[in-house]
């Protein structure tokens, strides 16, 4: 029978997954997303699809960083549920996911794609122009991107782990 592995171990395993998605297969909203239902058995296949076009923020548009949407899309997995009428879990929800967009954004200075790419890489690189995407990638795009998406997993497995946690005491 394998070990249990530690809290530690499962953190660097998502954030690691993260990292080697967006690096090899890109799309930085699903490279969050797949390691954190893989790990941690959250959402399934509609989700991570649905999660595909919220990448280089929000369809290749530079606004929200896509990595840190799709982290909120799994906190809302976690927290949120189906009534509309339940507002203690709609409250819950969106308090679980300012928290969560408030954490990245002291570890980032930033929840916006433009301004990252520009802290990052000295300019923003609008992906949706090919020439644009092609300097991107030059530029260390690929290099840079994933640490930001490995990153912003192991903050939403940790804050999911937390509040997993919270609920069953």
């Amino acid at each position: 029978m394998p070990e249990k592995q530690s809290r530690s171990e499962l953190l660097d395993k998502i954030e690691k997954a993260a990292h080697d998605y967006e690096r090899d297969f890109h799309g930085c909203s699903r490279c969050v997303l797949k390691p954190l239902q893989d790990h941690l058995g959250l959402g399934g296949d509609a989700s991570l699809k649905a999660s595909t076009t919220l990448a280089a923020g929000v369809a290749m548009r530079g606004e929200t960083c896509g990595a840190l949407l799709a982290g909120l899309m799994a906190v809302g997995i976690v927290t949120a549920n189906e009534d509309l009428k339940d507002t203690d879990a709609l409250t819950d929800s969106l308090v679980s996911g300012f928290k969560l967009a408030k954490k990245f954004e002291m570890e980032f200075g930033t929840t916006n794609c433009t301004k990252l790419q520009t802290d990052k890489l000295g300019r923003f690189y609008s992906l949706a122009d090919p020439e644009q995407y092609k300097a991107f990638i030059e530029a260390g795009g690929y290099r840079e991107c994933p640490k930001v998406v490995g990153k912003i997993a192991r903050m939403t497995a940790e804050f999911i782990l937390d509040y997993q946690d919270r609920k069953t005491r």
